[in-house]
């Protein structure tokens, strides 16, 4: 397998095939692209790059996804570029550039029609690297860097991609655990990637390039305190909690009226406080005006009684 894989930093385009179109199932075609050096599909090596995670399309108003994961991986900034992130955005860069002017040549084959102009080609191509649209005009903003896109291929509801982490133990698959390389690849994680070209397809009229996540590494995977005992006993505690003897049922009742006598105890200081919070909101009312208020009703009423008396 190491024979076959290409240090995309230091990928050369004039080192590779462009095999005939080749009709697909549904009626459309492909083209792939052959190293010279490995004699096999195009594959490369990436550097460490930051992945916005693994993820389905998931349409507006649907709560599932389609299924289909991809990954993309963030070329970074002038702050945090490094010469191999420089070096492998290069050369992609120029394998873009070399499949457009391909189809520029070789149009008639690959579209059915012959195309002269290198604007018809663009306006044609899908691209490989994603740049985003500036808000305004809505056009390309070339001032920021790309993203790659990554197909994480199944077949038959088996995941493909191999994921290790950087001591280069296998995280997936595995038996040890239920998860998918999704899990593994969470969104602001540093991967490096082992990706293979998937061909040049072509859509109504229209085509494009994609890529392969053939095997990735990550940070291994901190350890989570659940389904899995990390208590370390020692064999007297063992011993002892083995030998145990269990509690007869008059005394569990012994221990648990304590519990109730416990809680009936805080219960009671919790109404002491409620008591005396509100005694102190009372004393923020003027007491004046309390006690006339119930002088003058004691006088009315005194006066209706002899009335009646009378």
């Amino acid at each position: 397998m190491a024979e076959r894989i290409i240090d995309g930093t230091q990928f050369n385009t004039d080192q590779i095939i462009f095999c005939a179109p080749k009709a697909t199932p549904q009626g459309s075609k492909s083209i792939n692209l052959i190293s010279k050096t490995t004699k096999t599909s195009l594959t490369l090596s990436t550097p460490l790059m930051l992945t916005w995670g693994a993820s389905d399309y998931k349409a507006e108003g649907e709560e599932k996804g389609n299924g289909k994961f991809e990954m993309s991986l963030q070329f970074p900034s002038d702050e945090y570029k490094t010469e191999d992130t420089d070096a492998f955005l290069r050369n992609l860069q120029a394998l873009e550039n070399k499949i457009k002017e391909n189809a520029l040549i070789y149009s008639k084959e690959w579209f059915g029609k012959v195309h002269k102009s290198s604007e018809v080609v663009d306006a044609l191509w899908t691209p490989m690297l994603k740049y985003v649209k500036d808000k305004a005009t809505g056009e390309y903003d070339y001032t920021k860097k790309p993203t790659l896109r990554l197909k994480l291929p199944q077949w038959e509801g088996v995941w493909k991609s191999e994921i290790y982490d950087e001591d280069g133990n296998k995280l997936f698959p595995s038996t040890e655990n239920s998860f998918t390389p999704p899990e593994y690849l969470k969104k602001g994680t540093n991967v490096m990637c082992l990706i293979q070209f998937g061909g040049i397809w072509f859509v109504n009229g229209k085509f494009s390039a994609n890529w392969k996540l053939i095997q990735a590494v990550v940070q291994k995977p901190r350890a989570v305190l659940q389904g899995q005992c990390f208590i370390k006993m020692k064999s007297q505690d063992k011993d002892k909690l083995k030998s145990q003897v269990v509690m007869e049922e008059d005394v569990e009742g012994e221990i648990q009226g304590t519990i109730v006598d416990d809680s009936d105890a805080e219960d009671e200081h919790e109404e002491d406080v409620v008591i005396a919070k509100v005694v102190e909101e009372v004393k923020a009312v003027p007491v004046v005006a309390q006690q006339d208020t119930s002088v003058a009703k004691k006088k009315v009423v005194k006066k209706k009684e002899a009335s009646l008396g009378a």
